[in-house]
Parts: structure tokens; sequence; C-alpha cells
């Protein structure tokens, strides 16, 4: 089997998020009730001594695994990889463990940054799972109260690729679209949805381009679209450090500078980035880029550039603790050619020291995350 069948049979996953009370457990019930998700698996992390949230979930025990040590854990990631893990074994007993999808539901409190990361990079889980949308929900009553005072929550929004906000039947319109303004000038290239009593189409959640741009061309344009670009703007919570900002970069980048800037922006920067996405102009060639804190995913080639778009590389950034010109001094990096010219084993003096300039601005930027921000993530 070549390794594009392998890719092509990995099983979907679809991870939901959101602080407490928001409605993840009545979303996945009306989810697993459709003929969509009707053989999917669930893995449960929940939080607390006493696990309560599994109870609730209408799925079968046999494709269900639940993680009850919550967000304080600082392994739930490697327990979420163990469960994924274990249920494929399983999968191989016959069609009663079958499962065609998995739906991972996240604690409230919990960061969902680690599981992200496990779910795009350990071998073991790449190779039989693609994680497909990260879906974090927000309570329509109390979302803005909690995106005012719960660094979770903000985080939860920042990382997703779609935002349900729930309890519309009970959440007047003013205070559901406040909470909607809120929650685009923290994640702008986010979809929104809304929802009463957890009741969505499957196909919403299924469709789209999430993690994985599928359908390149068409899923690039899907969340990089004019409208879904944000202007710099104030901070949506009481974490003045969370900030949302694009930056455009006309010139063509170079394929070396690419790669060494993307490298160093995780190694220097990745703490503070809570989101990445855009695409890039690398030597003519338009690229889709994303990203999450340290892991910064595979840049996928698009087969065009999407229509009425020019040719500038355009990144939308929503991070902690950095702000615009932080990141923009380090655009130096893009010009970076290797010295691709000379093909010998000699070191060119002029080249070593612009790569020992560009190390510079990415060590001397001034980083305002603080010691405990670091902590909490």
């Amino acid at each position: 089997m070549s390794a594009l069948q392998r890719q092509a049979l990995r099983i979907p996953v679809l991870l939901v998020t959101g602080f407490l009370g928001s409605g993840k457990t009545t979303l996945l019930n009306r989810l697993l009730k459709t003929r969509a998700f009707a053989r999917a698996a669930v893995v449960i992390n929940e939080f607390g001594q006493v696990s309560i949230d599994h109870v609730l979930v209408e799925a079968p025990r046999y494709r269900m695994r639940v993680i009850d040590s919550g967000c304080l854990c600082g392994h739930v990631h490697d327990e979420v990889a163990s469960s994924l893990l274990d249920l494929h074994v399983k999968r191989r007993r016959g069609a009663h463990y079958d499962f065609d999808r998995v739906l991972i539901e996240m604690s409230g409190l919990a960061d969902p940054v680690p599981v992200i990361q496990i779910l795009l990079t350990d071998p073991h889980i790449t190779q039989l799972y693609e994680l497909k949308n990260v879906i974090a929900l927000a309570d329509g009553l109390q979302g803005a109260t909690h995106l005012a005072g719960q660094p979770e929550s903000v985080k939860q929004a920042a990382v997703a690729d779609t935002i349900v906000i729930s309890k519309t039947d009970l959440a007047d319109c003013v205070r559901i679209d406040t909470l909607a303004s809120k929650l685009s000038a923290i994640n702008p290239g986010a979809r929104q949805l809304r929802a009463a009593r957890g009741e969505l189409r499957p196909e919403q959640l299924l469709q789209g381009p999430g993690f994985q741009l599928a359908d390149r061309s068409d899923a690039a344009r899907a969340w990089l679209n004019d409208a879904s670009y944000a202007a710099t703007t104030a901070p949506a919570s009481a974490d003045n450090a969370i900030s949302t900002f694009t930056l455009a970069y006309r010139e063509e980048i170079t394929l070396p500078g690419f790669v060494l800037w993307m490298n160093l922006l995780a190694g220097f920067r990745g703490a503070g980035l809570l989101r990445v996405k855009g695409i890039v102009n690398v030597e003519g060639k338009p690229y889709a880029v994303q990203a999450v804190q340290t892991v910064i995913s595979e840049p996928e080639p698009l087969a065009s550039w999407p229509e009425g778009r020019d040719r500038s590389s355009r990144l939308v950034f929503i991070t902690r603790g950095i702000d615009a010109e932080d990141i923009r001094r380090t655009f130096a990096a893009f010009r970076f050619d290797a010295g691709r010219a000379a093909r010998n084993m000699t070191i060119n003096p002029d080249t070593y020291g612009r790569f020992a300039e560009i190390m510079q601005l990415f060590r001397t930027s001034p980083v305002r995350t603080t010691t405990s921000e670091l902590e909490r993530q």
C-alpha cells in the first residue's frame, strides 16, 4: 500500500473544546444520534475525582474511553494518544468494535493545545488518525464573561477551526452578537455557527478546511478570504497580552528563508503563538501555512492562487505577549538564500553573517510573555 493510500485510510478526528457548561456534552449527544456519527468512537477528558460527563454521553461503552485526570494533569495528551491506540487495537476484533471517526471531548478547564500537538506530530497517531476539525463551544449566555475572566476560554477559541455559539434559544440577539464580535476579534479565521440545544447538521462540522487542507485552493479560500482577515484588534478579554493581527509581505520568499523562518519562529516564539494561518508566496508558488504554538503543520502547496488575490504573502496571528512589530522584523529571514549558488563545502562569510543577523532578530525581539503565562500554557 502506498503512502497516499495509507493517508486516505486514516480515521478523522474532531476535537471538541469549550469552557465549563458551554454545551459540549449536549452537542456530542446530538451528533451521536445522527447517521453520520452513529459509528463514532468517543474519548472524554474529565476533571475531578468523580467522573460524570461520560455517563451522560450516549455512546456504546466499547467505543468510549474516559480520561478522568482532567486538565491539571500534565500528561493528558499522552492518555488521549493511548486511548486512540487502544481503540484502534480493539477495532481489529470485528464489526462490533468498528468505528469510522472519533470525537474527543476536552474538559472545560483544559488547554487543548497539547492534544492538538500530539494529533499532529506523534508518528504512531498520525499514521492512523487525521485531525480534521477543532471545535470550540462558546456559551451564548455566559461566553462574554468567560472570555473576560478565564484565560482557558480565550485559548480554546483562539485555536479553533470552528466556533459554535450555544444556547441561542436562551440568550437574546444582542448578547449573542456581542459574543460573536468578541470571538471574531480573538479568532477571525474561524467559522462561526450558532446552535440551540446542540442542534447542528453533521455536515456543518464535517465539511470545511479544518486542520488538513483536503481541497487545497478551495479550502484556502474558505478561511483566507478578505472578510476573514483581521486588522490589529484590541484584546477581547481580561488577558491584555492576547492580540490578533494580520501581516503582509509583498516580495517572494526564498525556500531556505521560509524553512529558516518557520523553525526559528517555533523555537523562539512558539510559547506565545496561539494560532497562525496564512498563504505565503514561496518562490512564486502559493503555500497554505498553519501553526499552533511550537507545532507548524507541513505547508500545503496550493494548485493555484485563490481567485481575486494578489500574490503577496498574508498571515493571521493570534498571540500572547507578542506584538505585530515583533513578528514583522523577523520577516528579514524570508530573503535568506543560504548561498545556494555555491554548491561546495566552503562557508561563505557573507552568508554566515546574514544568518547570524537573522538569528539575532529572533533572540532580541521583545517577548512580553510572563513566567506565569508560560506555566499556564
